[in-house]
């Protein structure tokens, strides 16, 4: 008997929800099982339909072990083989972040448990996805945020994007969890709750009918522009050794000189020095550009003197004006949040320009080529708001990025599928330079026009068509989210409360 009660807590607390976790990570990109994530999250909901709250926090916490640990292990990859890191620090800096993300669905499953004995349709479609929507957005704000994973990526292919310009990826992810929660109704619910889940089933496609079309709420603005995209495919082992810069430098200026499109964009720090130690090789690559009426986007680094800091910058150079600064860095990748006495032993393991300063919050969009520009560059893509930050003012988005930091593992495809929402909940193209891919022109509904291998070096030759208007999303950002999530979160703890006094 003793034998049996542990075997089955063995499947129910440890085999089941590690096995879902990891079912989850394949809705991602670049697997794109949508369907399997949300079969994942039926299963959780089950898990969590009669557990208490430990046992619910603790399931919820082994979920999140192995949905992050398979979904995020390409952290290992930027840490130790490209950051410099010892191996240990890099083994310990994956598995204190695996864990510190699992701390979301596990706190989640403890409130699933604790409020298990509210009325079971509420719970399945309203209280547990409000939980799940807090902890998304909490993910995506404390210690500057790590979005990375949110539910509603994985549906960026399904017939559902209509939603992402009226509430963004959180409101998918609601729904996603909500939609879980009706399934798991129809198997394991009352009478009551099969006939809603029913209903909601019935009528899910009607509303999807009805919605606005996602290219609804931004409208054409002027004439599509020419753009080349510039892909040097520099791998991360070489792109910062001394006797790599001058074929860089090389490079990049022999495939601007072929590009005669008015804006050519360049990756993120594709230019890899400072500023001004390479500032005759900026010079006449303005200067060349100027002499063709185009604008070269180049990102680089840009130091301040005042400081000693560099930025993560992007500048304008030849007849475009501009330049933007990187505002919203990397924890532990661009920046390290820890005292002065740690950063100096991290300078001494030569960590290379991993702690950059901050941009400003307000930055005015980059002018070139008729265009007004809402710049991002790498992981600030992965912040709606961040991206809200350049509306209405700019047409287009463009998001430069070194990809080369995660090899070939599935960080480049699960960002290329970040910035796809990105530019779905904006109503806006986005152009996409990475290093060493995937580079890619994205329009205004999140569909990839045209795109690069990766590790390949390559020009994207196409137009790209300015547009202006606000989505809803990007009027009210997340705002409203934050309010209802908060909002069901404690009315559910209250209900909670006032049921058991009763009893």
């Amino acid at each position: 008997m003793a034998s049996r009660i542990s075997g089955r807590a063995l499947l129910l607390d440890v085999l089941a929800p590690a096995l879902l976790g990891g079912a989850a990570t394949l809705g991602f990109a670049p697997f794109g099982y949508y369907g399997l994530t949300l079969v994942a999250l039926v299963g959780l909901v089950a898990l969590w339909w009669r557990a208490s709250a430990r046992r619910g926090a603790w399931r919820g916490f082994v979920f999140g072990l192995a949905h992050f640990g398979s979904g995020i292990y390409w952290t290992f990859v930027s840490t130790y083989y490209y950051g410099g890191a010892p191996l240990i620090m890099a083994i310990g800096l994956v598995c204190l972040l695996t864990i510190y993300l699992a701390l979301y669905p596990m706190l989640v499953g403890a409130f699933a448990g604790a409020t298990r004995r509210l009325p079971r349709t509420l719970w399945a479609l309203v209280f547990v996805p409000g939980a799940w929507l807090l902890a998304e957005l909490v993910r995506s704000w404390v210690m500057t945020g790590f979005p990375w994973l949110s539910l509603g990526y994985s549906l960026i292919d399904a017939p559902v994007t209509a939603i992402a310009p009226l509430g963004g990826v959180y409101l998918l992810g609601f729904l996603m969890m909500a939609a879980a929660g009706t399934i798991a109704l129809l198997f394991a619910g009352t009478i009551a709750g099969r006939t809603v889940a029913v209903l909601l089933i019935a009528i899910a496609p009607v509303a999807l009918w009805w919605l606005p079309a996602a290219g609804h709420w931004t409208q054409p603005s002027g004439e599509p522009v020419r753009v080349d995209i510039l892909q040097g495919n520099f791998p991360q082992e070489i792109k910062w050794r001394r006797d790599t810069l001058a074929k860089t430098l090389s490079r990049y200026r022999d495939m601007t000189e072929a590009s005669d499109a008015p804006l050519v964009v360049w990756p993120e720090v594709a230019v890899p020095a400072p500023a001004d130690r390479v500032r005759d090789y900026l010079d006449d690559i303005a200067a060349l550009a100027a002499g063709r009426d185009q604008t070269v986007l180049a990102g680089t680094l840009v130091p301040d003197d005042a400081t000693g800091a560099y930025y993560n910058a992007v500048l304008a150079l030849g007849a475009g004006e501009g330049r933007y600064y990187k505002r919203h860095l990397v924890p532990f990748g661009e920046y390290f949040p820890v005292p002065g006495f740690v950063k100096d032993w991290l300078d001494g393991i030569d960590m290379r320009f991993s702690d950059l300063g901050f941009g400003p919050d307000e930055q005015a969009p980059i002018e070139a080529a008729g265009l007004r520009l809402g710049l991002s560059i790498c992981f600030e893509d992965a912040f709606g708001y961040e991206i809200a930050r350049a509306l209405p003012a700019a047409g287009v988005l463009v998001n430069v990025t070194n990809d080369a930091w995660f090899s070939g593992t599935t960080a480049a495809p699960q960002h290329l599928e970040i910035a796809r929402m990105r530019a779905l909940e904006a109503g806006r193209p986005m152009l996409r330079a990475a290093n060493t891919g995937i580079s890619a022109i994205i329009d205004a509904e999140g569909r990839v026009r045209e795109r690069t291998d990766q590790f390949t070096v390559a020009t994207i030759e196409s137009t790209v068509q300015p547009r202006d208007g606000l989505t809803p999303y990007m009027r009210l950002r997340d705002r409203p989210l934050w309010l209802a999530a908060f909002v069901l979160v404690a009315a559910g703890l209250a209900l909670t409360a006032i049921r058991r006094r009763g009893r």
